[in-house]
């Protein structure tokens, strides 16, 4: 009897969890705050409080919201409303080799700075770049499968790349991320003053060396005749000595030395280094990848004359 009564309440118990439409509202038992009064996009304003009765407000007359687009399609942030673009943009008509006034203390920059730099280095910047700037950070190691967490792997503080960058140049990558969004851009989670802080620790923890210093990179201005001299002053202009050598090391690349005229196996195939073939390459990076290297050169928007002039620095490079 008792077996036969646990049999028809389980049934039934059963039957009424199949489930089904209703028209009375779910039990709501722990309301919280799911159902106070507040406005909701796109719905009618029920508490009085704009005479339009909308909620959703037009931007106030003569203002540009952070993150809106705003002309030719151009992203707004918080930095690009601000006026110091050497303070904000590490830019001051060209990269910098100095630190901006507003981080100095008598014109000088403070140890304060770099103290401050210290902790947010290794908040943010440690995990792929190392503690101690060695490039060896726990995010530039090998994943599971044995293969690598990062399609480039990032460069040691002391690099002759980093070391010989300028302050204004370091900032940028902070600020708008470098190779193709393999280091992405930091700009919402460090704010102005701590990348200049960083970079201060950098110099003077890791680099050893003075705040302001480095090579400014050279405007090439608009080149109308192709040569060796201004190849040479694009592959510096350009950043082309971030990836790519001329004394033969491995980067991020292929080295430009003894480049030109060579065999290279890609992912299309075997291909001679021709100028066909660096044309095809500068232009459209991703056509073929030699194989070994990854695929994370941008687009650089060179014209004719541009390519021919690099193609003629690396032809130079046996």
């Amino acid at each position: 009897m008792r077996a036969a009564l646990a049999t028809f309440v389980l049934v039934f118990g059963l039957a009424g969890c199949r489930g089904g439409d209703s028209e009375e509202p779910p039990v709501h038992l722990i309301h919280n705050m799911d159902v106070q009064e507040k406005g909701k996009a796109y719905r009618k304003d029920t508490s009085g409080l704009f005479a339009d009765g909308r909620v959703m407000r037009a931007p106030v007359e003569g203002t540009v919201a952070t993150g809106s687009s705003f002309g030719n399609n151009v992203v707004v942030t918080l930095d690009q409303l601000n006026t110091d673009a050497h303070f904000e943009d590490g830019v001051d008509g060209k990269d910098n080799m100095t630190f901006p006034a507003a981080v100095k203390v008598g014109g000088e920059i403070p140890d304060t700075l770099a103290d401050r730099g210290r902790s947010r280095y290794q908040i943010y910047c440690s995990p792929c770049h190392g503690a101690t700037g060695d490039g060896k950070g726990t995010v530039a190691g090998l994943a599971l499968d044995g293969g690598p967490r990062l399609t480039v792997p990032p460069p040691a503080m002391t690099d002759e790349r980093v070391t010989g960058a300028v302050a204004g140049r370091i900032y940028a990558a902070i600020k708008n991320g470098v190779n193709n969004g393999n280091m992405p851009s930091y700009a919402s989670q460090i704010p102005v003053e701590d990348r200049w802080a960083i970079i201060a620790y950098i110099r003077r923890d890791i680099q050893k060396q003075p705040y302001e210093g480095g090579e400014a990179i050279k405007d090439t201005g608009v080149i109308t005749v192709a040569s060796l001299e201004a190849g040479k002053a694009l592959y510096k202009s350009k950043i082309c000595f971030s990836c790519h050598s001329i004394d033969g090391s491995k980067i991020v690349g292929p080295s430009f030395k003894g480049l030109y005229g060579s065999k290279q196996p890609t992912d299309k195939g075997e291909v001679v280094a021709d100028d066909a073939y660096l044309k095809e390459s500068m232009l459209q990076p991703a056509a073929k990848i030699v194989t070994g290297y990854p695929p994370a050169m941008p687009q650089l928007g060179l014209t004719d004359i541009e390519v021919q002039s690099l193609t003629l620095f690396i032809a130079s490079l046996k």
